[in-house]
Formats: C-alpha cells, structure tokens, sequence
C-alpha cells in the first residue's frame, strides 16, 4: 500500500492506493520501494528484503510507464542508440565538466559490432549498446497496451464519468498478481473488460483516511472484478494529470499491477549473460541503459528500481575483450562502472529523477 497525502482542513487526510502482492512464505520484508508521480498514483512500487534462504528478494508490484518520447512511428534501432550514447556523453559533461568523446560515427547495419565507433583525441572506440531491461515485464506491458488503445476509442458518453481518475487494473485469479493480461486477439474479453469500465461509477471518498497512517482494518475497499478475472479500483488523480495523448482523448490514466520476483544473484547472472553476449573483440565499451527509453519512447521506472536493487547487493562482472561496462541511469543521470570486483560509482546523480510530462492543477480556493 502506498499513500498520498493532500490537506484536509484542520487534520491532514490521505487517499490509500491498494495494489495485490503475493508473498511467499517466509519471506521478510524489509522495506519499500516507490517511484513517485505527479498525480499521486506511484509510477511503480515494490518490496524488498530477504527470501527463506536469506537471499536479497524483490518483488514488483505495479508500473506504469513514463511516455518520454512522442513518435508516430516506432524509433529505428540505430537511432535508439545514437540517443542513448548521446545522454551518456551529456550526462558526464554534466557531471564531470569534460567530454566522454570528441565524435561518434555509427556503424552500418549489418556490419556490427560494434554498434557505434567513438573517437577520443583521435583513436577510434568501439560502443556496444544495451537496455537494462526485464522481458516477462515487458511483454506484460505490451499486452497492456491493449487496454490503453481500446480505452482510446470510446466515445465520451460512455466513459466521460471516469475523467480525473487513476485506475490500477491487474489481470488472473484473486490470489495471482502475476496474471497476464489478455492478448490482442481476445476480444470479447476486452470488450467485457471495457463495459465493466464503462458501469464503473468511482467514489472519489471510498479510499479517503483520516491522519497519514492506514487503518488497522479496511472496509469498503474491494477492487471491482470482471467474468473474465480482471480486478481495478479507481482513485482521483491528485495534483496534476498525464499529459498524454490517453488522458487527451479519455481523461483517464491507466496502470498495470503485475507482479515479477527477483533474486539479486539470478539477476547479476542474467547479467553477466548479457555481457557474455556483448564481450567480442571488436566491441571496447558496453553501455547499458537503465530507464531508457524504448522505440515507442516508453520508460519502464521499475527497472531502475531493479538495477538499484542489484547494486545494493553488488557482484563481479569480467569479461575479456571489454574495457568498460558502464549501467546508467536515464533518470537521474548516475553512472557506474561494473567491470571489476564490485560496481563503482563514476559520477553521482545529475537529475532529482524522473518528472513525467504533466499538467499540474491549478490552484483553487
């Protein structure tokens, strides 16, 4: 559970955000993890702390993702990495007040790697490009994007009473916030899905509490749930909205509550996978991306949170071509280098993070 808090007269009140996590047992939990937004709902959230065995655990439970880039059609590769070298170099000149490189020059298609040649008082450096990304959350989102473009078409006498709402949806049994959402060729799924959006009449006060603690026990706070297993609860959006074509055309916002469980070890060996794959003669430097965005210009904040939970529990990364791995953070501008014993910061953060494209309410007596 998460908490928005916003004045309330004499006595401060917060509006309680509800979003389904399955924890196995003995597990601990040790703290939480959110990434704020600016109209209250968290861009994501997860828990951490130890499984059974005692290894560092984290569970994900929610994201929405921060549409960084508008494009009509979807970023070619090429150009995808020539952005996210560039932010690279801005980031360091930021930070460390000199330049990374003088120039780059891409690489043909076909003819890598390296993806893209740097040059540095005249020697040639080959860049290796990669997103730090997560692929069972990824593909989530991508079926979710469903929702999002079916939403888009409705006209506005039949989802108008859900404008200046936040709904968080999640998809399975009542006891499986793992559920995928349905595939683009269930329609009749959809369909129900949207005219269970269409009934739904949010009570603006239903999540309201008084005081900035939750209460000992919720009434009144059940999600509504479809035929087809598909449960959402509706809060107002607190603050400001989404400058997003979605919000444009509905006046909603929309988030996936899906859970993924990590294990820091599995994920630094999925790693060294990664840099298994990318350490080749020709290739000096890796870059990975965290947060970056994709080829429809989407961010997914909680793979930063991942990437931050990994170096929490730091591990060596080797290899024996590359001179450099660097993980950078698109939100913040933080970078690190990884090859070695353990990471080790190269430049602190350049941003406080990030500040999705919104329009803030106006204020009003």
């Amino acid at each position: 559970m998460s908490q928005a808090t916003e004045p309330g007269g004499p006595a401060e009140q917060s509006r309680m955000i509800l979003l389904p996590i399955r924890l196995h047992e003995n597990r601990t939990v040790e703290g939480i993890n959110f990434v704020p937004s600016p109209w209250g709902a968290p861009l994501a959230m997860a828990l951490r702390g130890k499984g059974e065995d005692g290894r560092p655990w984290l569970a994900i439970a929610n994201e929405t993702p921060v549409s960084w880039l508008r494009v009509a059609t979807p970023v070619p590769k090429a150009e995808l990495e020539i952005l996210h070298l560039q932010r690279l170099a801005t980031d360091h000149r930021c930070s460390t007040g000199g330049e990374l490189y003088d120039a780059i020059d891409p690489v043909a298609p076909g003819e890598d790697p390296p993806d893209i040649y740097a040059y540095v008082a005249g020697k040639k450096v080959g860049w290796e490009l990669t997103a730090f990304s997560n692929s069972s959350r990824r593909y989530a989102q991508a079926l979710f994007f469903e929702v999002s473009k079916r939403l888009a078409l409705q006209q506005r006498h039949r989802i108008g009473h859900l404008t200046g709402y936040h709904i968080s949806m999640w998809f399975g049994a009542a006891d499986d916030p793992a559920g995928l959402p349905f595939k683009a060729n269930k329609q009749s799924s959809y369909d129900r899905l949207i005219d269970a959006l269409v009934a739904h009449r949010p009570d603006p006060n239903q999540f309201i509490v008084k005081g900035s603690k939750p209460p000992m026990q919720l009434t009144g706070a059940d999600p509504v749930r479809t035929p087809d297993d598909v449960n959402f609860m509706s809060i107002p959006l607190l603050g400001g909205a989404p400058a997003s074509g979605l919000f444009a055309m509905t006046g909603v916002s929309v988030g996936l509550a899906f859970q993924s469980d990590h294990v820091a070890s599995q994920e630094w060996a999925n790693l060294r996978k990664v840099v298994k794959r990318k350490d080749k003669p020709a290739n000096n430097r890796l870059l990975i991306s965290a947060g970056a965005p994709d080829s429809i210009g989407r961010c997914f904040v909680a793979e930063e949170v991942l990437a931050h939970f990994m170096l929490d529990h730091p591990e060596r990364i080797s290899a024996n071509h590359l001179s450099s791995v660097i993980l950078h953070f698109w939100s913040t501008g933080q970078a690190f280098e990884l090859l070695g014993s353990e990471p080790v910061e190269l430049w602190p953060a350049v941003y406080q993070g990030f500040n999705p494209t919104a329009h803030p309410f106006a204020l009003s007596t």
